[in-house]
C-alpha cells in the first residue's frame, strides 16, 4: 500500500508512529502525590514512580509513607536508599512510621536523618489526603 499524499499512514490512515507525541501537560500549582511503600516489593514500583514525577512535573509537591517491611530498605546503603536520598535532595518528603521501626526492630538513628518519624504511617497517609494529595499505591 503507498502512503497518502500527505505521506503519512496507509491508506490514508494515520498511524501511531507517524503521530506526533504530546507534550507533558502543565502542572497545576496544587498538584500533589503521596506515594506509600508498604513492603519491601514495593520499593521498584515506588521509586520508578518518583523517579518519572521528580522529572517530568518538578513543581509537583510528593510524599513517600514508609512502613510495614518497607522499612527494612531504609538501612545500610543500596542503589533504592541512593534514588530516595536523590528524591529527598529535590524536596520530596519521606515519611517513616516509627511503629513500624519498633516492630521491626530497627533502631530510628540507624535510617536517613532526612527521614521523618514523627508520625505513624496511617496517620501520615490520612494526613496528607486531607491535604489534597492523591494517594498511590503500588
Amino acid at each position: 500500500m503507498a502512503a497518502t499524499a500527505g505521506g503519512a499512514g496507509i491508506g490514508g490512515k494515520v498511524l501511531a508512529q507517524d503521530a506526533t507525541p504530546a507534550g507533558t501537560p502543565a502542572v497545576p500549582a496544587d498538584f500533589k502525590v503521596v506515594l506509600h511503600a508498604g513492603q519491601e516489593q514495593n520499593w521498584p514500583y515506588v521509586l520508578s514512580n518518583l523517579k518519572n514525577l521528580t522529572e517530568e512535573w518538578s513543581n509537583a509537591q510528593i510524599r513517600v509513607v514508609v512502613d510495614g517491611s518497607a522499612v527494612y530498605t531504609l538501612q545500610g546503603s543500596s542503589d533504592q536508599l541512593s534514588e530516595l536520598a536523590a528524591a529527598a535532595a529535590v524536596g520530596v518528603v519521606v515519611h517513616v512510621c516509627p511503629n513500624a521501626l519498633k516492630e521491626h526492630q530497627i533502631d530510628p538513628a540507624s535510617i536517613p536523618s532526612y527521614a521523618l518519624t514523627n508520625l505513624g504511617g496511617v496517620v501520615a497517609l490520612v494526613q496528607a489526603q486531607l491535604e489534597g494529595y492523591v494517594y498511590i499505591k503500588p
